[in-house]
């Protein structure tokens, strides 16, 4: 697949997750604005008040955060990281995505899974697409609203593992749409040395471990 096609992918999950924050900050933002006209027609602000704004503060505040994780650089540094920390920032990413919030997810984690050396965002985004494509798959056959998707981690020798599929009780989801997706996790992860795979329920992501990536080094 052409970089150009990756990009592309990304970048349609990029608006669609981009369109959903956008969407809850429009809400905590009505909520502040109705807070300050109660201030504006109280001399004394009740704590309940208080208490609300406060609150809306903090989650305005991770909102911001979150925004902030979909932009990416292309001279970011690569770090050590551990993958289930990755795999949290991407899910709290992917419960803004307008199609997909009544998605369940479930993650299972091998008590094996060893630390890798990757660009933080784009781990993060790759993750996000991989989420998408098996939420796709979950409820695409059959119109439905809800679906599971499941993230196992593990290690196989130097490479750390990250499954990202659906149940499959729907039917495979569809190939083409799924390379698109793997191009794009590929692309994503190049400077990583990570990679992208399709499966019939999901997309596979692999990365060198840390320690392989020192040995590679």
């Amino acid at each position: 697949m052409s970089s150009d096609a990756g990009a592309a992918r990304w970048l349609s999950v990029h608006d669609d997750l981009l369109r959903g924050l956008a969407h809850a900050f429009s809400n905590r933002v009505a909520t502040v604005a109705a807070i300050a006209a109660l201030f504006d027609s109280s001399r004394i602000p009740d704590e309940r008040m208080l208490t609300g704004l406060r609150t809306d503060a903090d989650r305005l505040d991770g909102l911001l955060e979150q925004l902030r994780q979909l932009t990416r650089r292309e001279d970011a540094d690569l770090e050590p990281l551990m993958p289930g920390d990755s795999v949290r920032a991407a899910l709290a990413l992917f419960e803004h995505h307008p199609e997909y919030r009544e998605v369940r997810c479930t993650v299972v984690v091998a008590d094996d899974v060893q630390p890798v050396r990757a660009d933080p965002a784009s781990l993060q985004h790759a993750l996000c697409v991989a989420l998408v494509a098996a939420a796709r798959v979950g409820v695409g056959q059959n119109g439905a609203t809800r679906a599971d998707v499941r993230v196992a981690l593990s290690t196989e020798g130097d490479a750390v593992r990250i499954e990202v599929s659906t149940d499959g009780s729907t039917g495979e989801g569809d190939v083409d749409a799924l390379s698109l997706d793997a191009g794009a996790i590929s692309w994503l992860l190049a400077r990583s040395n990570g990679r992208g795979h399709a499966y019939p329920y999901g997309c596979l992501i692999e990365l060198p471990t840390l320690q392989a990536s020192r040995r590679a080094r």
